[in-house]
Formats: structure tokens, C-alpha cells, sequence
């Protein structure tokens, strides 16, 4: 389940991100995994004070955004930070950790980037995403931001040119099958249709989609 999640950071919050990131002291990136063979980028210190404040920033956006709690079902959120790409600079294919050292630790259900500045201003640097035999790009406009499952094998594309700049963090949801995250996206679809009186043929669809897979899910085999 991969959800672009379009305007996150409203025009007010991205201007205020993009007045503190020439502040951001960045380090490099590998001082969080420095067994890693294949990151290769720079990343902002927790305490870095302008780091705190984009964080927090994020953070409030992300947890008002309405598709967040649909698709995800929040339970905690990890530190955002973000981290900057320069040419040359990418993180190789890789799987997320699947749990953060935090009080309590945290399991990382879902990853999720928030772009910080546009397209426009790097070559390459595309995020992608494996999924099966397809390989899934994306390099979103500043502000927005996108949410995939931790379990997937991804990347950072080479930057060619330019900067790329971006914050991340993880999410631990309240519904830690991802099967059962989507069927409850569908539950609430099915239901905003109900309510509006919104196209029958999607609801029919998305009715016989829940009855089959709460069948497979619970039938004794």
C-alpha cells in the first residue's frame, strides 16, 4: 500500500522550512547506521535546533492530514529528520529497520518522506520503491509527501544534479497487518460513498472486495 500524499506542508509551513533549512547542520548521514555500505547522503543531528523546528513542523502537518490517519491508523511516530542529498550522493537499496531504540522501542510499520523543496531544482534523486518485479519512482513537488510499508526495498536515485532535500520519519500503526491497514481504507471508502450517494458501481465493488478477502483472511482451511 503506497500513498502519495499531495500538499501535506501548507504554503506558510513550507515557506518557514525553507527559511530554517539554510540553518540545519548537516553531518553525514551514516553516523545513524554506520555498518551500511550503501548510504551516501548528509543528515540533519536530532538536537540541530533548526532540524527540531522542520521536525515539528512536519510532524503537526502529518498528524492533521486526514489520509494519514486513514491509511495508516497512527499509533506513534519517530523523530523526523531530514537529510539532504548532494551530486553524487544516493542511498542504495535497502529495507528500513524494523524497530527504532526509543522508550518504549517502536516498530516500523510505515516509512513515509515529506519533500522539502521541488523537482525542479535536482536531477535524479528519485525515490523508488520495489514492488515484485516493478521498480516505482517518485519525486514529488515540495510540500507533499508519500507513505509506503517498511518492509519494501527501496532507494534513493544518484543526484546528478542540484539538491535534494527531504524529511523522513516511520510510523508504528495501531493495525500492524498491512492487509488488514487496506481493508480498513476500503471500509471507509464504502462507507463515505454510502453517505454521499457516490458512484454504486465502485461500492458494489469495493463490498464484494471486503466480503472476498475477510473470507480468505478467516476461512479454515
Amino acid at each position: 500500500m503506497i500513498r502519495v500524499l499531495p500538499n501535506v506542508l501548507t504554503a506558510s509551513e513550507l515557506q518557514a522550512v525553507r527559511e530554517l533549512l539554510p540553518q540545519v547542520r548537516f553531518g553525514d548521514g551514516r553516523i545513524t547506521n554506520p555498518d551500511s555500505s550503501v548510504k551516501q547522503n548528509l543528515q540533519a543531528p536530532q538536537e540541530d535546533p533548526a532540524n527540531a523546528r522542520i521536525a515539528q513542523i512536519a510532524r503537526e502537518a502529518l498528524v492533521r492530514y486526514a489520509d494519514v490517519r486513514t491509511f495508516a491508523h497512527p499509533r506513534s511516530m519517530a523523530r523526523t529528520t531530514v537529510v539532504r542529498y548532494e551530486p553524487g550522493m544516493n542511498y542504495g537499496w535497502h529495507v528500513d529497520e524494523a524497530m527504532f531504540p526509543s522508550t518504549p522501542p517502536m516498530r516500523s510499520d510505515l516509512s513515509c518522506t515529506v519533500f522539502l523543496n521541488s523537482p525542479a531544482d535536482y536531477d535524479g534523486g528519485e525515490l523508488t520503491i520495489q514492488l515484485g518485479a516493478q521498480e516505482l519512482s517518485y519525486k514529488l513537488e515540495a510540500g507533499s509527501a508519500i507513505l509506503y510499508p517498511s518492509t519494501t526495498i527501496h532507494r534513493v536515485s544518484p543526484v546528478t544534479r542540484g539538491v535534494r532535500l527531504a524529511a523522513i520519519t516511520w510510523l508504528q500503526s495501531w493495525v500492524a497487518d498491512s492487509n488488514q491497514r487496506e481493508l480498513l481504507v476500503q471500509i471507509e471508502e464504502a462507507r463515505a460513498l454510502a453517505a454521499s450517494g457516490g458512484d454504486p458501481a465502485r461500492l458494489q465493488v469495493l463490498l464484494e472486495s471486503l466480503r472476498t478477502n475477510l473470507f480468505r483472511m478467516w476461512a479454515d482451511t
